[in-house]
Order: structure tokens, then C-alpha cells, then sequence
């Protein structure tokens, strides 16, 4: 989960490229990651790959705040 300018974001953790971990990647103030491992830049709102070696998105999941908490909406598991 990213917190850009107080608008939160969530996202897969793993970059579409390698196996890299996003939540360790470099945030950007337009709402943007950068993949630690390959440079790859991602925008978090829609998970679109925004550069190579990047071509397919992060999947992204809809937050939503209550009060003081926040929730991420994730798919339900398959069996």
C-alpha cells in the first residue's frame, strides 16, 4: 500500500517484469513506483506499465477508508 499525498493505493507486490518487490521500489509524487530491481515505472492508480523493460501492469485494488482505517478490497480466493 502506497500514501501519496493522502490518497492511498494498493497494489500486487511483485513487479510484472522480475520478481522484484515493489514495496521496495522508489515512489514518485505523481502516483508512480519504481521497480527496485529493473527501473520499470508503474502508475498506481491504474497499474499501467509506464516504461521497458515493463510492458504488462501490476494488478491494483480498490482502497477505501472508514473513520481511521483503511481497507483493501481483495478478490475473493478461488477453491
Amino acid at each position: 500500500m502506497f500514501n501519496v499525498g493522502g490518497e492511498f493505493y494498493a497494489i500486487n507486490d511483485r513487479c510484472s517484469h522480475g520478481n522484484a518487490s515493489m514495496s521496495e521500489g522508489y515512489l514518485e509524487d505523481d502516483a508512480t513506483v519504481e521497480c527496485p530491481l529493473h527501473a520499470a515505472s508503474f502508475c498506481l492508480k491504474t497499474g499501467k506499465a509506464l516504461c521497458l523493460p515493463a510492458t504488462d501492469p501490476l494488478t491494483t485494488y480498490p482502497v477505501h477508508v472508514e473513520g481511521g482505517d483503511i481497507f483493501i478490497d481483495l478478490p475473493e480466493a478461488q477453491p
